[in-house]
C-alpha cells in the first residue's frame, strides 16, 4: 500500500524531476522531505511491533499538526500542506486528496466517510456520520454537514459585502 501512496504522491506533486527518479528514490525523498506523508507511513505501519514505531518516529518524525485517527485508509492518499489538520474518519478510500487547515471529524451521532477519488479542499470542515460519495470535491473553507452525492463539488458561500468605507469613515 505504501507503493501505491508513493506513486500517488508523485502524480499529485508533479515534478518532472521527481518522476523520473526510481522507485526506492522516491520513498527516500517523500520520507526525508515530507512529514506528511512521513505520518501516513507512520499510520501504514501500526500493526509493526512498539519499539520499532517508536525508533521510526524518531529517526522519521510525523507532522505535529496532523493527525490521522481513521478506521481504514485505502491506498494512495495524499495530503497537500498537512498543517493544522485532524482527519477522524470512518474510512477513506483510495485515490483521496486533502489540504491543508480540514478538519473532517465527529459529533455526537458518528464519524464521516469518504469514499474513492475525494478531495477536500483548504480549510474545509466536514463532520458528522455523512458520506462523500465518490468522486466528490468540497471545495475551501466549506462547512459539510449533509452527504455529498457521487461527482459533485460543494463549495462555501461567496463573500459578501457588509459596510463600505467612504473617505476613510466606516458605514454599517
Amino acid at each position: 500500500m505504501v507503493a501505491e501512496d508513493v506513486d500517488w504522491w508523485m502524480r499529485c506533486i508533479d515534478e518532472p524531476d521527481l518522476t523520473a527518479l526510481d522507485h526506492y528514490s522516491r520513498f527516500a525523498y517523500l520520507s526525508g522531505a515530507l512529514r506528511e506523508f512521513r505520518t501516513l507511513v507512520h499510520y501504514r505501519l501500526q500493526a509493526l511491533p512498539w519499539p520499532l514505531r517508536l525508533v521510526l518516529r524518531k529517526l522519521y518524525p510525523p507532522e505535529p499538526t496532523l493527525t490521522l485517527d481513521v478506521g481504514s485508509i485505502g491506498p494512495a492518499f495524499f495530503i497537500q500542506h498537512g498543517v493544522g489538520t485532524i482527519i477522524a474518519a470512518e474510512s477513506i478510500g483510495s485515490h483521496c486528496w486533502v489540504n491543508q487547515q480540514v478538519t473532517i471529524g465527529h459529533n455526537a451521532h458518528g464519524r464521516p466517510t469518504l469514499q474513492d477519488r475525494v478531495r477536500v479542499g483548504a480549510g474545509a470542515v466536514v463532520v458528522g456520520p455523512i458520506t462523500l460519495h465518490e468522486g466528490a470535491t468540497v471545495g475551501v473553507n466549506a462547512t459539510v454537514i449533509h452527504d455529498v452525492p457521487a461527482g459533485v463539488t460543494v463549495v462555501a458561500p461567496a463573500a459578501t459585502i457588509l459596510s463600505r468605507q467612504e473617505n476613510g469613515d466606516a458605514q454599517a
